[in-house]
């Protein structure tokens, strides 16, 4: 009869793996810190969008009141109505001028909110490999122990 005889081979972890974990920490850092600066930089553009807008309303209704009481003035002078109009004219061009700068701050702010989705997205795809490796290096420490420890053995993910 012959003995039987078990030989366990650890494979050792190459030297690249451990800063392929250091740089994946750096890669989520920087991830990190990007989607705060898109943050940051998304509120400050909607500040700016809701004071052009409240700028741009009030802009609206002065020029329709400043409309309404040229068309009820019937003894004004002729230069005083030309004058009016002209004024009125400036008023509706900035109202204009106002809303072709909010359709563009608009577009701005949806592009941001887009790079800001593909950067969370990246940074959870970064997460989710953290987290294989951690549990890959989880499993090849289980597979050294005995099997009474190994039943002991919890995996968790801090």
């Amino acid at each position: 009869m012959s003995a039987r005889q078990v030989i366990i081979v650890e494979v050792a972890p190459s030297p690249n793996e451990h800063y392929e974990h250091l740089s994946l920490e750096g890669k989520i850092d920087r991830a990190d810190s990007k989607i705060e600066g898109l943050r940051s930089e998304m509120s400050s553009l909607d500040q700016e969008i809701h004071k052009l807008d409240r700028k741009t309303k009030k802009l609206e209704k002065s020029n329709e009141r400043f409309e309404d009481v040229l068309y009820r003035e019937k003894w004004a002078s002729r230069r005083a109505l030309l004058s009016g109009f002209e004024t009125l004219k400036r008023g509706e061009k900035t109202c204009l001028e106002n809303e072709k700068q909010l359709a563009e701050m608009d577009l701005k702010s949806l592009e941001l909110r887009k790079e800001l989705r593909e950067w969370e997205v990246y940074r959870e795809e970064l997460k989710a490999s953290q987290e294989e490796i951690r549990f890959d290096e989880w499993m090849r420490r289980e597979e050294g122990l005995a099997y009474e420890d190994w039943k002991k053995s919890k995996y968790s993910r801090d």
